[in-house]
C-alpha cells in the first residue's frame, strides 16, 4: 500500500497551526493553574482599587477633625499599609501630614478641580482624590489616595512568590511556543535526515561504482520522495548503461580475438607460400604464377581489415571531424557510379545507377567527399560480397534538403533483428573471412558526423536496402 506523502509547504503550515494550537491550549491550562493557585496568596491587579469606596463611605461618615490627631488617627486605620499611601491637604492644597514620602504641595487653584477624581501620580501610583468635609459639609482638605494597579502578594513576605508568578504568567506562551517548535523542528529534520542520509550514502557507493543498492525508506515527504524516486531511477540507468558497457567491452574482445584470427589467417597463408617459393627457387622450380596470386589476395585482406580497425580508431577520436568542402553532387555521384560499374563488370555483377536532380537552384552542396567515398565504397564493398553474380542499384535523390541514396542488392538480405546491430562496430550477422563488421559501423560514423541518417531492411523482392539522407 503506497504510503500518502505531503509537501514541505503543507507539512510546515500544518506544524505552524499545530505549534500555535497546542502552545494556546497550554497557555490556558496554565494561566488557569496559576490563577487557582495565587487565588489565596495573592491579590488582583485591582484590589486596592476596589477598597476606594468603602474608605470614602467611612470619611463620609465622620464630620471634622481630618487636620489633626484624630484625623490621622482614622486614616491610618482605613489605608492598609501594604499596597496604599496617602497624604492630606488642606483646602489651601498646604500638606498636612501622610504615610507617602511625597510632601508636596497641591496647588490651590486645582483643589476644586481634581475633587472626586482619579489620575497619574508619581512614578507608577494612581492619585484618587477624595474630599474631606467638616461640619455643614464645609471643605476641610482634600485626601490623596496613592495605589498601583498590579497583582500583589496578600503576605507581603511572599513579594518573591509574586515576581515569579507574574513572570510565569507572562512568559507562558512564548515558553510553549519556543517548546513546541523544538520539538517539532526535531521531528521534522529527523523524517528529513534519514533519507538524506540515504542519499549521501548512495552518493558515495556511486563514486566507488557500487550500484547494488536500494532505498530502505523513502520518506513521507513529496520532495523527498521525488528526489530518492528521480535517484533510483539514475541509479537504475547507470547500472544499466554500466552493464551495457560491460556487455561491449565483452563484445569487443571476443570480436578483437576474432580479428586478430582473421588476420593471422591470410598472413599464415602468406608466411606458407613465402616458404613454398623460397624451397621451389632452391630447387630451381618457378611457382610464382602459382603462389603470388594467393599472396596477393591475402595480402589485400589483411590490409582491409588493418585499415577498417584504422579508421574505426579515426573516427572513434574526439579530435576526429570532417574536412567539409563545397562540391558539384551531380559530378561526385557520376564520378563513383562510373567507378563502381567498372568493378561490378569485373565481378559479373550487374551494375544499375540513377542520379534525378529535383533541386531549384542546383547549386554546390558543402560535405566531406572523401569520408562520402569511404561510406559508398564499403556498401559496395559489402554488396559485392553477397550479390553473387546478381545485381547492386545505386541511387541517387538531390533536392534542396538533402541528398537521398537508396542502396539496394539481391543477396540475402538481413536476418530479423538485425537491421540495426550491423551498424554496430564488430558485428558479424554472417559471418565470412576476411572482414572485420566495421564497414557498416564506420559508414554509420561518418553519415552522423554529416548530421544524417542511415538505415538498413530488406526489399520486398529481397536483398538489402540501404537508405542515407544527408541535409545539405
Amino acid at each position: 500500500m503506497a504510503v500518502k506523502t505531503v509537501s514541505i509547504r503543507t507539512r510546515l503550515h500544518r506544524m505552524i497551526a499545530v505549534i500555535l494550537l497546542l502552545s494556546f491550549l497550554c497557555t490556558i491550562v496554565t494561566w488557569g493553574g496559576l490563577l487557582f493557585i495565587s487565588e489565596k496568596k495573592m491579590n488582583y491587579a485591582n484590589h486596592y482599587e476596589n477598597m476606594i469606596p468603602s474608605i470614602k463611605d467611612r470619611i463620609k461618615q465622620n464630620n471634622g477633625g481630618w487636620l489633626d490627631e484624630s484625623g490621622k488617627a482614622l486614616l491610618d486605620e482605613l489605608v492598609p499599609e501594604q499596597g496604599m499611601s496617602y497624604k492630606v491637604v488642606d483646602r489651601t492644597g498646604d500638606y498636612q501630614y501622610g504615610s507617602i514620602e511625597d510632601t508636596s504641595d497641591v496647588p490651590g487653584d486645582e483643589i476644586l478641580n481634581k475633587l472626586n477624581t482619579v489620575g497619574h501620580g508619581p512614578g507608577k501610583y494612581i492619585v484618587a482624590y477624595i474630599p474631606l468635609l467638616g461640619e455643614g459639609d464645609s471643605l476641610q482638605g482634600m485626601l490623596l489616595l496613592y495605589y498601583t494597579l498590579r497583582v500583589t502578594p496578600v503576605d507581603e513576605s511572599k513579594d518573591l512568590f509574586v515576581r515569579i508568578w507574574s513572570f510565569s504568567f507572562l512568559l507562558a506562551p512564548f515558553v510553549y511556543i519556543l517548546l513546541f517548535t523544538l520539538v517539532f523542528v526535531r521531528r521534522f529534520s529527523r523524517q528529513l535526515n534519514i533519507p538524506l542520509s540515504q542519499l549521501m550514502d548512495a552518493t558515495a557507493r556511486i563514486r566507488n561504482k557500487d550500484l547494488h543498492f536500494s532505498f530502505e525508506q523513502e520518506g513521507k515527504i513529496t520532495e523527498v520522495r521525488e528526489l530518492t524516486n528521480a535517484f533510483e531511477q539514475m541509479r537504475d540507468e547507470l547500472s544499466e548503461s554500466l552493464q551495457r558497457e560491460w556487455n561491449t567491452q565483452k563484445e569487443r574482445k571476443h570480436a578483437i580475438a576474432a580479428l586478430a584470427h582473421d588476420i593471422r589467417t591470410p598472413l599464415t597463408i602468406i608466411q606458407g607460400h613465402v616458404e613454398g617459393l623460397e624451397e621451389a627457387q632452391r630447387k630451381g622450380i618457378d611457382r610464382s604464377d602459382r603462389y603470388l596470386p594467393i599472396i596477393k589476395s591475402n595480402i589485400t585482406s589483411a590490409v582491409k581489415l588493418v585499415h577498417d580497425l584504422n579508421q574505426t580508431a579515426i573516427l572513434d577520436s574526439d579530435s576526429f571531424s570532417l574536412n567539409k568542402i563545397s562540391f558539384d553532387p551531380e559530378e561526385f555521384f557520376a564520378e563513383k557510379m562510373g567507378e563502381y560499374e567498372v568493378l561490378c563488370r569485373r565481378k559479373g555483377i550487374r551494375f544499375v545507377s540513377d542520379i534525378k536532380d529535383v533541386r531549384e537552384n542546383q547549386g554546390l552542396v558543402h560535405a566531406d567527399p572523401f569520408r562520402l567515398t569511404q561510406v559508398f565504397d564499403n556498401l559496395l564493398s559489402n554488396s559485392l560480397r553477397f550479390a553473387e553474380k546478381g545485381t547492386i542499384s545505386f541511387r541517387v535523390q538531390l533536392t534542396d534538403d538533402q541528398i537521398g541514396v537508396t542502396w539496394t542488392d539481391n543477396g540475402s538480405g538481413f536476418s530479423a533483428g538485425q537491421e540495426t546491430k550491423i551498424f554496430n562496430s564488430f558485428y558479424q550477422g554472417n559471418r565470412r573471412k576476411g572482414h572485420a563488421g566495421l564497414g557498416l559501423y564506420i559508414a554509420k560514423s561518418i553519415i552522423d558526423k554529416h548530421k544524417g541518417h542511415i538505415r538498413a531492411g530488406n526489399a520486398e523482392e529481397g536483398g538489402a536496402v540501404i537508405s542515407i539522407r544527408i541535409p545539405t
